[in-house]
């Protein structure tokens, strides 16, 4: 699959998910408002989906899979949260390489458009670079990295299930380690 497939269905998901959204909304003007969660309820969710890697990165390995557990907690204002996440990014690899791997604890500023169906983040995160070599051996590296992508909230039931698209990179010394996960998941 081609990173222009990838952006196309990517941006397809997103762009029906925000029609069903402002649908909801309409109909939710007419139904009495839900209070917005109190500032201290956290909320974990999981998610999972495949990972395209870009730059260097990208021309040694294969599109990839994606898994991510997290947690957010609301602040005073209801359209903000701070969210953690751990993630792991998977791809095999091309020629001496057999698999290029990465896990990550970061954190996130994430702000939720007023309709609370769509919604922005990016932070910073510690990011753990494994290269697992043909010839058996491996190479760890532990970097700072970023994330920064655009989310949308598919439903506003329990569980509340979303889709995101991602940019991740971690700032690894000598190559270019970019890659665009692309993940459905539910809160619980």
């Amino acid at each position: 699959m081609t990173l222009t497939r990838l952006a196309v269905l990517a941006l397809l998901v997103l762009t029906v998910g925000t029609l069903r959204a402002h649908r909801a909304d309409a109909q939710a003007r007419t139904a009495p408002r839900i209070a917005a969660p109190a500032p201290s309820s956290v909320q974990f969710a999981l998610a999972g989906g495949l990972s395209l890697p870009a730059g260097d990165l990208g021309a040694n390995a294969d599109l990839g899979t994606s898994l991510d557990l997290r947690a957010e907690g609301r602040l005073r204002d209801p359209r903000w949260s701070l969210r953690g996440d751990l993630s792991w990014d998977r791809y095999d690899g091309h020629g001496f390489v057999n698999s290029y791997s990465y896990v990550a604890l970061a954190g996130n500023l994430v702000h939720r458009e007023r309709t609370n169906h769509l919604y922005e983040f990016g932070g910073l995160g510690v990011y753990n670079s494994r290269v697992e070599f043909v010839s058996s051996g491996t190479r760890s590296d532990t970097n700072l990295g970023m994330q920064a992508g655009l989310g949308l909230d598919l439903n506003t039931g329990i569980p509340r299930w979303f889709t995101e698209f991602g940019l991740s990179t971690a700032f690894t010394s000598g190559r270019s380690s970019v890659w665009f996960p692309v993940r459905v998941g539910f809160w619980f």
